[in-house]
């Protein structure tokens, strides 16, 4: 779906664009606390939110792409409440739903509607952040948080996403929640992260600082990395061995895959022995200060994660390749694949997928 023509075709109508979503139909269905939704279920909430956005006094100067991003945002940005939503001790409550609905819209967007990825993660970004702008003064380290989002996010839609969320709801404390997020605004711009993301003086200071090191932002340390490891990341059949070969020629590969069919392994299986032979063979090139290629999906964070700390801890530099297609041709792919991949499983593994986040791109 090209969603900046449907948009434009529907003239930005709700009623006419949720006729194209239909989970939105299940937004009807769910509860929120009426102390800070008064306005009634997440389907009355969002037509009011989207309502909000058109009457934005910004939104004639944005960009049309910016318009597209930030209204699509608005229509999915409680898209996690469909599934976290339960009443706990009389309230109502939807633990985690910002997360967990950025990842419930990148599924849609890629299986469903095959939205462009920029677009598609631009929108993901706001979903996972919406909350931010209210919430922001309550975190631990208000400048990391900031400036961590605005590597990812557009922070001037984020701050307008924001108050059309709570102009788009009843509730007895609106006026001094707008003015935490007209703060919000205010306090990215005193960081140099509203605009775009924060400018570091060299990459390694950047890295160091958002892997959460005791770094001031403003240093510039000294980058004495002297080797790379390269991660491949991406959905079974996305094309990461074709890039290796045409891309990183005469560079040692670390092949999970490969592992499995040496030691007759199936996917579904024993992941713990091809990961300990995977992890053996890594660390005999890093010893070496020897640059390789760790070639899986590498889909969820927490294993990117244990690659991370391990190469940096041996003065590797870390750099992500993430290689996509659209659905439909990896499901053509995989249809004439020898070691055919369950449907079931491919769908599993979108529907869990973590996008890279800002610090794990060293």
């Amino acid at each position: 779906m090209n969603i900046e023509k449907f948009l434009r075709e529907k003239n930005y109508n709700f009623k006419d664009i949720v006729e194209e979503f239909k989970v939105i139909d299940k937004f009807k269905e769910v509860k929120q606390n009426p102390k800070f939704h008064g306005e009634g279920n997440v389907y009355e909430h969002t037509r009011l939110v989207c309502s909000e956005v058109l009457k934005l006094e910004e939104w004639e100067g944005l960009e049309n792409r910016e318009k597209v991003i930030l209204y699509t945002a608005a229509l999915f940005h409680d898209i996690g409440k469909v599934i976290t939503t339960r009443e706990e001790d009389g309230q109502i409550i939807s633990p985690k739903h910002a997360v967990k609905g950025a990842k419930m819209f990148r599924y849609l967007a890629y299986r469903e509607y095959e939205f462009d990825k920029s677009i598609r993660e631009e929108i993901a970004a706001l979903i996972r952040y919406h909350g931010l702008p209210l919430y922001f003064i309550e975190k631990e380290d208000i400048d990391y948080q900031l400036i961590k989002a605005a590597e990812s996010t557009n922070m001037k839609l984020l701050y307008l996403l924001g108050k059309c969320d709570l102009l788009g709801r009843y509730c007895e404390d609106k006026l001094a929640l707008l003015e935490r997020v007209f703060y919000f605004k205010t306090y990215a711009e005193e960081l140099a992260c509203f605009y775009g993301p924060k400018k570091f003086n060299n990459d390694y200071t950047r890295f160091l600082y958002l892997t959460g090191n005791k770094v001031y932002p403003g240093a510039e340390i000294f980058d004495n990395r002297s080797f790379e490891v390269v991660i491949m990341m991406g959905l079974p059949l996305a094309g990461k061995d074709t890039y290796i070969k045409c891309n990183l020629k005469g560079v040692k590969v670390i092949s999970l895959d490969d592992i499995r069919e040496e030691l007759n392994i199936s996917p579904s299986k024993d992941f713990g022995k091809v990961g300990a032979v995977a992890f053996s063979k890594a660390k005999e090139y890093l010893r070496k200060k020897e640059s390789f290629v760790w070639n899986a999906t590498n889909l969820r964070r927490e294993n990117r994660q244990k690659l991370i700390r391990l190469c940096t801890s041996y003065g590797a530099k870390v750099k992500f390749v993430y290689l996509e297609v659209p659905y439909r041709e990896l499901i053509l792919r995989n249809n004439k694949r020898e070691r055919y991949v369950p449907i079931k499983v491919i769908d599993n593994m979108i529907k869990n997928m973590d996008m890279l986040e800002a610090e794990e791109i060293c």
